[in-house]
């Protein structure tokens, strides 16, 4: 087939792609930007039993089913990957860090989905509103080599390009080079997540189809310091007013998903205090994603139920849990907004062609990733386990509302 004639095809199934879900918009409902979704059910309101995982364990049996589902305070589960019975599609691997302040937001991840590992890098400007860096660069599935475990050294080798995560002690030190081509643009730094305390969230969720899951280690109570140069600009972070979140995951999904995240930090009485919300996917009647970190101690919550505005993604966001435990408003004050568009589909085209076969691009453009995250200020109160109230006022962090097709 001609060069010419690929390109046409290329173009007209992104096009396809894009566009094939317009026609039928049966319960859906349209957002702020014109799209059409699914609302997410809110979780039941009924108090659920948290499972606590004590003691160290295998995650999956030799037939691939889950020993376990529940939380841990430490990632006591073991990730024997040789057990997944999953189609090797459904797997899917990755380390993500959130980090934001009241000047700056971003991310650095290395993921791979099975069809595409990738290594990236975003910052934003949240007074100014606009978008400082965003770049990924991809390679062939399997090239990442991921660890098991959340503690060994993880790198994302492309050619002059690189992130490197080590773990040393309480700190997750990412070094990274990103050459785009231009040298005006290099985009390089390192940034040093320390975790406070040695407790987070560690949560096995099971999916209702056979032998899928989702094993993930969140670790909202990091501060950050360290910088980002980009070109001749520096961008430097203090570990005293920058706070992030580590979100660590391993599993086998189904195709389609669709999720809720949150998380919030800052120093209360000189101690880091910090939580992780989340629903939206799987079955989470042994343990949900939300719990608050202070003083390096877990404070296991049960159900939070979100209330937000799809048509005004920047209206406030309100969370109550089930048992009078969380209560918070968001202010949003930043949107960060991420959709693959036929655009962007281009821009990662000379990426693709160089390192996939015509049937595997066809596969990676498939893919979907619609994503709404709002960072701002959280403000309200929580309850520790021993009875004790904590009033929150104006405290950073984030919330998101991502739908997944991959």
């Amino acid at each position: 087939m001609c060069k010419k004639i690929l390109v046409f095809v290329f173009f007209f199934n992104i096009v396809s792609i894009m566009y094939c879900n317009d026609n039928n918009k049966s319960g859906l409902l349209r957002d702020q930007h014109g799209k059409y979704i699914r609302p997410i059910p809110e979780p039941g309101k009924t108090i659920t039993k948290q499972i606590e995982i004590k003691q160290e364990t295998d995650l999956l049996n030799s037939s691939g089913f889950l020993n376990i589902s529940g939380w841990a305070r430490k990632p006591l589960v073991i990730f024997n990957e040789k057990n997944i019975k999953a189609d090797k599609k459904r797997i899917k691997k990755w380390e993500h860090y959130t980090f934001y302040n009241k000047n700056y937001c971003g991310g650095i991840t290395i993921s791979d989905i099975a069809t595409v590992g990738m290594g990236s890098i975003e910052l934003f400007d949240v007074k100014n509103n606009k978008q400082i860096a965003n770049i990924t660069l991809m390679v062939r599935p399997g090239e990442i080599q991921f660890p098991t475990n959340t503690y060994d050294i993880l790198e994302f080798k492309k050619g002059n390009s690189s992130v490197i995560i080590k773990k040393i002690n309480n700190q997750r030190i990412a070094q990274f080079y990103f050459d785009n081509g231009n040298k005006e643009n290099i985009i390089s730094g390192t940034l040093t997540f320390t975790q406070h305390g040695e407790e987070a969230l560690a949560i096995i969720t099971p999916f209702s189809e056979q032998n899928l899951f989702f094993y993930e280690y969140k670790v909202p109570n990091l501060s950050v310091k360290g910088n980002i140069t980009i070109g001749d600009k520096n961008y430097n972070f203090n570990d005293k007013d920058t706070f992030g979140v580590l979100d660590w995951g391993r599993g086998a999904w189904p195709p389609i998903n669709q999720w809720l995240w949150a998380a919030g930090g800052g120093f209360i009485k000189g101690k880091l205090f910090s939580f992780n919300l989340g629903y939206g996917f799987g079955d989470k009647h042994k343990a949900t994603e939300n719990g608050i970190v202070y003083n390096g101690k877990v404070h296991k919550l049960n159900q939070v139920i979100w209330h937000y505005d799809i048509t005004n993604y920047m209206k406030p966001w309100i969370f109550k849990s089930n048992n009078n435990r969380f209560e918070m408003t968001l202010k949003p004050i930043y949107l960060l907004h991420s959709d693959i568009t036929l655009k962007e589909m281009f821009n990662f085209l000379k990426q693709l062609w160089e390192i996939f076969s015509f049937k595997e691009i066809m596969e990676i453009i498939s893919t979907k990733a619609y994503l709404n995250k709002v960072f701002g200020y959280y403000s309200g109160y929580v309850m520790l386990d021993d009875g004790s109230k904590i009033e929150i006022d104006n405290m950073l962090g984030f919330a998101e509302v991502m739908y997944q097709e991959w």
